[in-house]
């Protein structure tokens, strides 16, 4: 039976991934070449990073797993959260599952079925992105290509396979609580939790403090760092991995296999116990959330007025009231919208938080301009991430009842510019705060010189304002206006294609400012005074590239509404 619906699910992808439309064919092709472009390009920054921190830095192996254990762990928290937020819609929302419920299919095999589902669509960009890194990794090792094929099946897949069957049953655990304690409640326990399980991690690997403490010990890195491993680390899954990757790169095969097999045992009682849950609790859990639905919506009541309420005087245009009131009411009824917001907000304060207290002892010119590249980076990374996943799908979710609203006597340009307005505020204050806090370790060290952080906050507008712009732009030219659902639709082909355009994007503004960033952090280790013409050419190349960038959107996304949707 599973074969079978498998059989039929394989059918529908690949007569809807290549059909003969204009739009199709032109994503296609162009998610072909930025896909390629962007593997390339991640490949040769995992090769070159290795090849510069093992060779030129002189850094111990084991440090160097050390930091790599560290992304892992972030890279583990990245697939577990979209797992758990794509998998309520998946195994809860879908009307495939409302579907196959009606049909004598087992519980348990529907719930198979949607959890690979899931897994595929929500991991595979991530899947190919992790692979091509380790690709460049295992270059510089030459490793063959069995040593490739071997850590894919058996330890990147397990890892990533992992994190979604814990994201499963977290869920599950979520709708059971949710029944009887609240759902509000159950998340707030939720937050807080992996609030503090972040904060442990980090607080016990800070990687300026072991880079300090290394410093002591050299030569004899890989010593000290083998017994200074606090207790609980060598039991994560990211641990495990990153030492089957150090005593593959040593050579020492059985010792590499023996945490692989940790992993391998620990996926695989995972999934299992995904299964066991799944039969006792899958139906009922998607009871619960049939009545979390129900109760959310709130009968109408002509006597009790709320937030922006139609009824309520506005200071704006009718036809502008209107369309902002439309879009805060649209947002707030999908309950998937607000909860993801409040999860990427605390994320957000979260990165912002720790590099705002992040202590820079290290006075080393290379150490402190990577520093503040990987933090700068990273910055715009997390400003995509909100892009993509609150602009881009904006447009498509109007659905078939846009029909409506482009019939009546409002122009189309009004429509974008309202959806542009209320997407760049939301990103764009979050682009600040993470500006400004990301700027106080430097301006600290810098003896209150605030450069940096002016050009922080100089950026966060022009990288707000050309990112919103592409993906609302894009998301417009590849809108589905039969998908309802805003998650999926902002994990699409469409959707991966804006983002890996997005992250071109910072890589060359990266590009950009490298010159007077280093230049910058070279006279001020030098005690030599920074000439104030040193950027002012790569500040105007800056904001010119992101207008380019910001107008292409706006070309794209004005002219895809005024096609027949």
């Amino acid at each position: 039976m599973i074969l079978h619906i498998i059989y039929y699910k394989l059918i529908t992808f690949f007569k809807t991934t290549f059909e003969t439309r204009p739009v199709t064919i032109i994503r296609g092709c162009a998610s072909l070449l930025v896909f390629g472009g962007f593997a390339f390009a991640a490949y040769r920054f995992s090769y070159a990073t290795t090849y510069f921190v093992l060779e030129q830095t002189r850094t111990g192996l084991y440090l160097y797993h050390t930091f790599i254990s560290m992304m892992l762990f972030v890279f583990f928290l990245a697939v577990n959260l979209g797992n758990i937020i794509v998998s309520y819609s998946t195994l809860y929302r879908s009307a495939e599952v409302s579907f196959l419920l009606t049909k004598p299919v087992p519980y348990t095999s529907i719930f198979v079925l949607k959890f690979f589902d899931n897994f595929f669509y929500s991991s595979t960009t991530l899947f190919i992105v992790a692979f091509m890194v380790l690709y460049g990794y295992g270059t510089y090792f030459e490793f063959p290509w069995y040593y490739f094929a071997g850590v894919m099946i058996l330890i990147l897949i397990p890892f990533m396979f992992l994190a979604a069957c814990l994201a499963v049953l977290i869920l599950m655990a979520i709708m059971k609580f949710a029944g009887t304690i609240g759902f509000r409640k159950v998340l707030a326990g939720l937050f807080l939790l992996y609030f503090f399980f972040i904060f442990l991690f980090f607080n016990s690997a800070n990687p300026i403090t072991i880079v300090e403490k290394v410093n002591r010990f050299y030569p004899n890195v890989d010593a000290y760092l083998s017994q200074a491993i606090p207790g609980f680390l060598p039991y994560l899954p990211n641990q495990w991995v990153a030492n089957s990757l150090y005593f593959l790169a040593r050579g020492e095969i059985i010792k590499a296999l023996t945490y692989t097999g940790y992993l391998l045992l620990l996926a695989i009682i995972a999934f299992c116990t995904c299964l066991l849950v799944a039969r006792k609790f899958y139906f009922k859990s998607w009871l619960v959330s049939l009545h979390i639905q129900s109760t959310a919506q709130v009968p109408y009541d002509p006597a009790k007025r709320i937030l922006f309420d139609f009824r309520a005087k506005s200071i704006l245009p009718a036809q502008l009231e209107v369309l902002v009131k439309k879009e805060f009411f649209a947002f707030i009824r999908e309950a998937s919208q607000w909860i993801h917001l409040v999860v990427m907000m605390i994320l957000t304060v979260l990165f912002a938080i720790s590099i705002s207290h992040l202590n820079l002892r290290l006075r080393v010119l290379d150490v402190q301009l990577l520093t503040y590249l990987v933090i700068y980076s990273f910055g715009g990374f997390m400003v995509s991430s909100l892009a993509l996943r609150f602009v881009f799908p904006s447009i498509g979710l109007e659905g078939k009842t846009f029909w409506a609203l482009r019939s009546s006597p409002i122009k189309s340009e009004k429509i974008f510019w309202v959806k542009f307005l209320i997407g760049f505020f939301l990103v764009f204050f979050l682009a600040e705060y993470i500006a400004i806090s990301s700027s106080i370790p430097f301006v600290r060290l810098t003896a209150m010189r605030p450069l940096l952080l002016w050009f922080g906050i100089f950026s966060a507008f022009w990288i707000s304002l050309a990112i919103v712009s592409m993906n609302l732009g894009l998301g417009g030219f590849f809108a589905n206006y039969l998908e309802r659902n805003p998650i999926r639709a902002a994990s699409t082909q469409g959707a991966t294609l804006s983002f890996l355009l997005t992250l071109v994007y910072l890589i060359i503004i990266v590009v950009v400012i490298i010159v007077p960033v280093s230049s910058y952090f070279a006279a001020l280790f030098q005690f030599r005074l920074f000439k104030m013409e040193t950027i002012i050419l790569p500040g105007t190349l800056f904001a010119v590239l992101s207008y380019i960038f910001a107008v292409f959107g706006w070309i794209v996304g004005i002219r895809s509404l005024r096609r027949d949707f």
